[in-house]
């Protein structure tokens, strides 16, 4: 990761994206905006309190009972995990932009440390055609579908011995067994030939533009597998991180130019509440 400048207007921002350059051919170039510049590019089930990633499968199964008429529709672990991130819920996704305006919204929001003010900074995660993925790939469903699996199942694909062939880890495995049923049940046709190191990854996901907000927000997702994980190897990864710190003193003004080129809340967050709480304080000011 390195800084590569500071943006305190939006053609500040501009130009510091086009300085950076483009992806490879093929690849992708994609940005996060966060509010303080400290956080971690992680998605929220890695975050504190960490307890949460042992529970990650009744996380999701919780939400699922309860509300079942909401995943009706979804057809793959992905897609339920979309839907979770879209109503807060904290999934192994790390919700990403190509538009970095978009990025530049949210890091411009109010955020304090030690109840002081901090900077904001806009992330440039850039992506190589190896690592980009769509909704329906099959490496997808191997890492979507670690969320149907408790914490013990999920350990002991970490652990299982590297020396294993392919055909060994597929088959002698438990814990990647009952991940296979999970994965056919979407997949019907899938082959038992995942990859261990496959698990040690992240991919750049392009979703099904089904959703209002991730069209206005031209979203996209970044899933994670066992590599951020506490205790995980660390592995070198082809995703390219770079950094804009957005100072503290000019997030008003730069969210005053966002609005006037149609980026605000309302646009952002198209649903109504969200929509009637931007007109409000609009006229409030």
């Amino acid at each position: 990761m390195a800084d590569i400048g500071r943006a305190a207007t939006v053609s500040e921002l501009i130009k510091a994206v086009q300085t950076a350059g483009k992806p490879a051919p093929g690849g992708v170039l994609a940005f996060r905006g966060q509010q303080n510049h400290q956080w971690k590019l992680e998605p929220g089930i890695l975050r504190p309190p960490q307890k949460l990633l042992d529970h990650e499968r009744e996380l999701s199964r919780d939400l699922m009972a309860i509300h079942p008429q909401e995943f009706a529709g979804d057809q793959s672990m992905f897609d339920r995990l979309v839907r979770m991130q879209h109503f807060g819920m904290r999934t192994r996704l790390l919700d990403v932009s190509l538009n970095p305006l978009v990025a530049l919204y949210f890091a411009a929001q109010k955020a304090q440390s030690a109840g002081r003010p901090v900077d904001g900074a806009v992330w440039l995660l850039r992506t190589p055609p190896s690592r980009r993925k769509y909704f329906d790939s099959d490496a997808v469903s191997c890492l979507a579908n670690l969320a149907n699996l408790s914490s013990a199942e999920k350990q002991e694909i970490r652990d299982a011995d590297p020396a294993f062939s392919k055909e060994m880890f597929n088959t002698e495995v438990d814990a990647v067994d009952k991940l296979l049923q999970f994965i056919r049940a979407e997949k019907p046709y899938f082959r038992p030939q995942i990859d261990r190191e496959d698990f040690f990854k992240r991919y750049f996901v392009s979703p099904k533009m089904s959703n209002r907000r991730i069209i206005a927000q031209a979203g996209a997702f970044v899933i994670f597998g066992f590599d951020l994980e506490p205790g995980a190897p660390k592995k070198s990864d082809p995703i390219k991180v770079d950094r804009i710190v957005v100072p503290e003193g000019a997030k008003g003004d730069i969210r005053a130019e966002l609005d006037a080129l149609g980026i605000n809340e309302s646009t952002l967050f198209p649903e109504l509440d969200r929509a009637a709480t931007y007109i409000m304080r609009r006229y409030s000011n």
